[in-house]
């Protein structure tokens, strides 16, 4: 783990002068990595009083988990109302008994379930580097790295914004990554494998295309254990049918046809640029590092496989096991990276490879580690490369101060709150339905969410759903009124209103209120009640 590229030649001269400065820049990059964290609390804490949407799915999420558990999710899209169901339901389905449990606010329940996922993920980056490191390793190394790994993945952008949220991707990374560490543990305990195939399940079932992980793991089983890993792939792929023929039953087949037939987006490799390509520039430094530590990986499986043979020194040895599913992992998941050319992608398609970018980081920091706690046996061996110091200790500190520096001030959350509120008023006080785009603010009103701009944008493009026939009901006056994030000449609503409904709004609603960034938008007749008949 610590090859030619690095390593350099000692400098006996300057050798207790690169270990303090080993010494303080360890110490600088722990401090920002706990001002990051300290900072993320203070996120978390702000956000589970906050009574409306931080991201725009967060509405429908909650809407969609209150349908499941009452047993009518997944049901068959119609005209109005038209909710999709974009995701199988483990999220949904710890949400609503968390909320049924203790008796806390479903969002609010939703956003912690994201929370504790995003604690345990962080632990468990941390666990996978402990296991990726030579158990003879000096235990004070590993667990520093550990604990750099951990932090790292905590303060990464994506992450941090998504942490709070009522989403599904928490939970699925996290049962990846516990997949991961049971297959680990397989070879030695074979019961494990049946613990890393349930988690696997759970990951897929709260995220369809959570397949990375079980692919790593499968895979280099398969090689190295084949009848484990068969045994394995069975025992997932019989419990995966089970739950899938359940849901099917339970759906009368409209499990399939959401999550697959209606879960659709427009190709646009725009937002490659859009959002991956800045999220790399503010990462530019980790991943780096994480590239780095994945090079250093691959030296050490080539070096144990000219040694005994990499099938062999695998098979034999649990940190280079450790490190071939992990490799496996980190370029599945950059590939999927390609993901994000597809309308509604965000750059939490980057979490999970963030995560396996500080493992990676941590291991390429590693010699850093050794360097700023060898003890006096060791202050005279080879001293990390100054191309690695500069990017752990000078770099590295830089992109997260910079980062800090750019993150939004959560301390206003209660101003907007305050702000908001009204909006919530209105819409309880209307005496037809509502479309907002912050579907919070129905939920809060008392009213459910029986339509979503975005997702039906997308099925009209692909003309699975009727925009004409909502465009008529618009057009009638069904709706109190329209709750608009951003203009009709705006970018956001562009892609949540296609022109025939965008159209409809501004000639049924052209009356227009602002109050913060959102835009109601009010009609100037009354509403049509034989075109509204089915509207309620």
């Amino acid at each position: 783990m610590t090859g030619p590229l690095l390593q350099a030649r000692p400098a006996t001269q300057l050798v207790h002068f690169d270990r303090l400065l080993a010494i303080g820049g360890l110490a600088i990059l722990l401090s920002l990595l706990a001002w990051h964290l300290l900072d993320l609390a203070g996120y978390v804490r702000e956000a589970l009083s906050y009574r409306y949407q931080l991201d725009y799915g967060e509405g429908i999420v909650w809407q969609q988990m209150r349908d499941i558990m009452a047993g009518r999710g997944y049901a068959p899209l119609q005209t109005y109302p038209a909710i999709v169901y974009h995701y199988p339901p483990v999220y949904h389905v710890a949400s609503g008994l968390l909320a049924w449990a203790t008796g806390m606010d479903e969002l609010f329940a939703g956003r912690t379930v994201s929370i504790l996922s995003t604690v345990a993920t962080a632990w468990m980056v941390g666990a996978l580097v402990d296991r990726m490191i030579p158990a003879t390793e000096d235990r004070r190394v590993r667990m520093v790295c550990a604990l750099l790994a951990g932090l790292l993945f905590l303060s990464c952008f994506p992450v941090r914004m998504w942490t709070p949220l009522m989403r599904v991707d928490m939970i699925a990374g996290a049962f990846g990554l516990a997949g991961i560490l049971l297959g680990l543990r397989a070879p030695s305990r074979q019961a494990a494998i049946y613990g890393a195939g349930l988690m696997f399940v759970l990951a897929m079932y709260a995220k369809q295309i959570s397949f990375a992980a079980p692919a790593a793991v499968f895979a280099v089983l398969l090689w190295t254990h084949p009848r484990l890993a068969i045994r394995g792939i069975v025992f997932s792929a019989i419990i995966s049918l089970l739950a899938l023929g359940l849901l099917e039953w339970q759906t009368q087949g409209g499990f399939l046809r959401h999550v697959v037939s209606y879960n659709v987006n427009r190709f646009d490799p725009r937002l490659l640029l859009d959002i991956f390509v800045p999220q790399l520039m503010m990462h530019g430094a980790l991943v780096i590092l994480g590239c780095l530590g994945c090079v250093a990986g691959w030296r050490a499986l080539r070096a144990a496989a000219d040694a005994s043979g990499l099938r062999r020194a695998i098979a034999g040895q649990p940190h280079l096991m450790a490190l071939a599913m992990m490799l496996l992992f980190f370029v599945i998941k950059a590939i999927m990276m390609l993901g994000m050319m597809k309308s509604g992608s965000g750059y939490n398609y980057m979490i999970e490879w963030l995560s396996a970018v500080a493992i990676f980081a941590a291991l390429a920091i590693r010699p850093c580690v050794e360097r700023a706690l060898a003890g006096p046996a060791q202050a005279t061996t080879a001293p990390p490369s100054i191309v690695l110091t500069l990017l752990a200790f000078a770099a590295l500190p830089a992109q997260l101060f910079a980062m800090y520096m750019g993150l939004p001030d959560h301390r206003v959350l209660p101003a907007l709150a305050s702000e908001r509120a009204p909006i919530e008023r209105m819409i309880a006080a209307s005496s037809r339905p509502v479309i907002a785009d912050d579907m919070t603010f129905l939920l809060r009103a008392g009213r459910p969410v029986q339509w979503e701009s975005a997702i039906t944008a997308e099925l009209g493009a692909k003309k699975v759903y009727d925009q004409a026939a909502f465009a008529a009901l618009v057009e009638a006056h069904c709706f109190g009124f329209f709750v608009n994030e951003g203009r009709p000449d705006e970018t956001l609503f562009k892609q949540r209103y296609n022109p025939q409904v965008a159209a409809a709004i501004a000639q049924a609603y052209p009356r227009e209120q602002r109050i913060g960034k959102y835009y109601l938008h009010w009609p100037v007749r009354p509403a049509d009640g034989a075109a509204c008949r089915t509207v309620h």
